[in-house]
């Protein structure tokens, strides 16, 4: 696993499968507020593995209505999703 650091985000590459290739790197949020840790864990429990996929269709219905701040709450808490879904450790283990 490599890790650079960009702007305000630490890019994570994941190692790819070995039956085919596919870029597994994702940009995964430094900071989220306790409400955003609630509501991924609320559409989880909703929406199981889709919950992602409806993380991401606010995220774009907040864009297309020109609300800029929930567009990229969204985007976050989808990231949040993809962390908690994936069942390896990321980052460092104190």
């Amino acid at each position: 696993m490599h890790f650079r650091r960009q702007a305000n985000f630490t890019r994570v590459c994941l190692p790819p499968d070995n039956h085919r290739k596919v870029d597994r790197s994702m940009y995964l949020p430094l900071y989220v507020e306790p409400r955003d840790v609630a509501q991924a864990e609320a559409l989880i429990d909703e929406f199981g593995k889709a919950a992602g996929i409806e993380a991401a269709d606010r995220a774009e219905h907040s864009r297309n209505v020109g609300n800029h701040m929930n567009f990229c709450r969204w985007r976050q808490i989808e990231r949040l999703i993809i962390m908690l879904s994936v069942e390896t450790t990321l980052g460092t283990i104190h």
